[in-house]
């Protein structure tokens, strides 16, 4: 049980944290919003180009994928479903951060169906695995 509480919560840690470090990272690539703090957040998001929010996409998908992946991997049993657990908290936590920040319409439409397919082929991918006893 605590193996898996550990899990989940490692799993959750891993996505959060490439989200944000996201958002540093992609702010460097851009030079519109490059010398914008990230104290003014708000200001970033309302400046920022649409390539920005495309590869944000991308950046979103993977920590949900990543993080389900890490979370399976050390979960004992119940793999997918912890799995999916993962994609669930990262999608209430990112739809509390939409509400709270000017994201554009369209990029809350599309972010927040991604985490839970996405936390799903990371799960399965890890039994996959462990099945064909490419991992432990």
């Amino acid at each position: 049980m605590y193996r898996n509480m550990l899990s989940l919560s490692t799993g959750v840690l891993i996505g959060i944290v490439e989200m944000f470090f996201s958002i540093k990272i992609l702010k460097k690539w851009f030079t519109k919003i490059q010398f914008i703090p990230l104290k003014k957040f708000k200001y970033i998001l309302t400046e920022a180009p649409t390539e920005f929010f495309i590869v944000l996409i991308f950046f979103y998908a993977s920590s949900a994928l990543l993080g389900s992946m890490i979370t399976a991997f050390i979960a004992r049993n119940a793999k997918k479903a912890y799995a999916i657990l993962t994609g669930f908290i990262l999608f209430i936590i990112t739809l509390f951060y939409m509400l709270f920040y000017p994201f554009p319409l369209w990029f809350k439409i599309i972010i927040l169906p991604i985490f839970l397919p996405f936390s799903y082929i990371g799960g399965n991918f890890i039994e996959f695995l462990q099945r064909k006893k490419w991992i432990n």
